[in-house]
């Protein structure tokens, strides 16, 4: 679940009902087509990096480098992803299956990838 997503569930009063937030959390639909929007654009990503590498460096390159992985993980899901966003003519589909053995074969690998780097 993304940080930005509580947003999502807080306005459609989900927030706070564990059933129906697990329920939404677990399945790769967006039932309301909010979930994925501004903060999922690459414009936005490009305005937020622009401001906090002006205001501190350091902790922009770190955020920026973070946001844009972030953007890049999102779109190898299967969930619809459109980096252009408000612009929806591309959309991209990703190969990893949401909530799946897949994907936690692919995060444990990338765990490991990173430890493994982290250590050395």
């Amino acid at each position: 679940m993304d940080l930005d997503h509580t947003i999502s569930y807080f306005r459609h009063g989900i927030l706070f009902k564990p059933r129906q937030l697990f329920k939404a959390i677990s399945d790769e639909a967006d039932p309301w087509v909010d979930q994925r929007n501004l903060l999922h654009s690459i414009f936005s990503w490009a305005a937020i990096s622009i401001v906090l590498l002006t205001i501190n460096f350091n902790f922009g390159l770190v955020f920026s480098i973070a946001y844009f992985f972030h953007l890049v993980f999102d779109a190898l899901d299967g969930a619809d992803f459109y980096p252009f966003f408000p612009f929806k003519r591309f959309v991209i589909k990703g190969f990893v299956k949401y909530f799946s053995n897949q994907e936690i074969i692919f995060d444990t690998c990338l765990i490991l990838v990173l430890t493994t780097l982290f250590i050395i």
